[in-house]
């Protein structure tokens, strides 16, 4: 029997916690600063206006998939392609949203690791988990999902 999903080493809120978590870890244990003090207000601003963009493309993003009848877990089977709410900005509305959100805790609380997890979460989210569902996505909608890849960018 095949399987009817995409065959992910990662489950991507799994990645997303622990990069999170680990910012937090190593800025409390090896506080490494990211901004000079004269812009720190400025980054919390800017690193909070981020964060809240982030939850707004996450939710969207979840919310265009219940709305489409489709399965938000990767592990199970797509039903369908999603193209609206912010999926029509980006291929990857939910992964862009977790990687933001750590991004903007990393301005936020100026800490260098933020950015550094914020980077390796987009590595793992895009070569352990966009380049597999694409895959499985590409042999399931077929010419469906090859318009989708022409029209829509993965990330931005």
């Amino acid at each position: 029997m095949e399987q009817d999903s995409p065959d992910i080493p990662v489950f991507p809120p799994l990645a997303f916690g622990l990069a999170l978590i680990g910012a937090i870890l190593l800025g409390l244990w090896l506080p490494i600063g990211l901004l000079p003090d004269f812009l720190r207000w400025p980054g919390v601003l800017v690193g909070a206006f981020i964060m809240v963009v982030a939850i707004s493309i996450a939710v969207s993003g979840v919310r265009a998939f219940r709305r489409a009848g489709t399965n938000v877990n990767p592990h199970q089977p797509a039903l369908t392609i999603v193209q609206d709410g912010s999926f029509r900005c980006t291929r990857n509305a939910m992964y862009l949203g977790m990687v933001l959100l750590v991004l903007g805790y990393g301005i936020t609380a100026s800490t260098l690791w933020g950015v550094i997890a914020a980077v390796i979460l987009w590595g793992v989210l895009h070569f352990g988990v966009v380049r597999p569902e694409e895959r499985y996505l590409s042999a399931k909608f077929a010419e469906d999902y090859q318009a989708l890849l022409k029209a829509t960018p993965c990330w931005l």
